[in-house]
């Protein structure tokens, strides 16, 4: 598995983190989870911050942004929810001991990289290291309560450049979990796919974006984080055209019986090009 970017080390252990607390906590506690071990004043500083993000993006061009408070807790409150839930997330991350040190480390990396100070070359390994560990650890936890085990790669999650996204959990339930997007397109539209994916074996993970009508397979993409494009022809046109988004593993053998480890469709209205 290659080195993570600072950047992407933060993006991809604090995800992790969150569909951890996610699953774990509403597994136990029910749908409504949050009010049962996050103070009610707390969740009102989250709401408040996705308020704030919401009012400020969606006037830059980005349609949807996430509702779930939780998505807007800063990494030292999610490594406090952490430990305070330990006996929960153990199953995963194992040890308070050992990795509850590594995400204190982790979280004092983070805040160097967060006040624009320069990490050390060993600094940003350790980061990379640190936020592969966690990665691999609840990838290993989240495939074993999917089908196939801890066999297989798995998403951990597909955006769109309007914020649209389906969550990695999605594919380990479904081979093709879709969402549909409000956003009208036309010919010469450019719409990216930022994904993200782990192998709990630390395989090369392969990715493909495919479009519907006009069948289009763009060049195959590698890598634990990448970015897909897709530009807006006129053999897309279509009330109902989809993108699918697939990842595979460098494996003989794959979680889903069309021959991938996961799938993401985004359906779009494409209108055809004015007279």
């Amino acid at each position: 598995m290659a080195n993570l970017t600072p950047a992407v080390a933060l993006a991809s252990c604090e995800g992790a983190l969150r569909q951890l607390l996610g699953f774990v906590l509403e597994q136990k506690h029910g749908i409504d989870w949050l009010t049962k071990v996050v103070k009610a004043e707390t969740i009102v500083v989250w709401q408040e911050r996705r308020d704030e993000e919401r009012k400020k993006r969606t006037t830059r061009g980005v349609a949807q942004v996430s509702e779930e408070p939780l998505a807007y807790a800063h990494f030292y409150e999610l490594v406090d929810l952490v430990k305070q839930q330990w006996n929960e997330v153990a199953p995963a991350l194992g040890k308070k001991a050992v990795t509850g040190a590594l995400l204190d480390r982790f979280d004092d990396l983070r805040n160097t990289v967060a006040h624009s100070r320069d990490l050390l070359p060993f600094e940003a390994d350790l980061l990379s290291g640190i936020a592969g560990e966690i990665r691999n650890r609840v990838a290993l936890f989240m495939s074993s309560k999917g089908p196939g085990g801890e066999h297989f790669a798995r998403m951990e999650e597909v955006t769109d450049s309007f914020g649209n996204r389906v969550d990695g959990l999605a594919t380990l339930q479904s081979s093709n979990p879709s969402i549909m997007c409000e956003q009208e397109l036309h010919v010469g539209d450019v719409v990216q796919f930022r994904a993200r994916g782990t192998d709990p074996h630390g395989r090369a993970l392969r990715w493909h974006l495919l479009v519907a009508p006009g069948g289009v397979d763009l060049v195959e993409v590698e890598g634990d984080e990448v970015e897909l494009s897709w530009t807006v022809e006129s053999k897309h046109v279509s009330d109902r055209s989809y993108v699918i988004v697939r990842l595979e593993s460098d494996s003989e053998f794959h979680r889903w019986s069309e021959g991938v480890d996961g799938m993401a469709l985004f359906f779009y209205r494409v209108v055809p090009p004015h007279p």
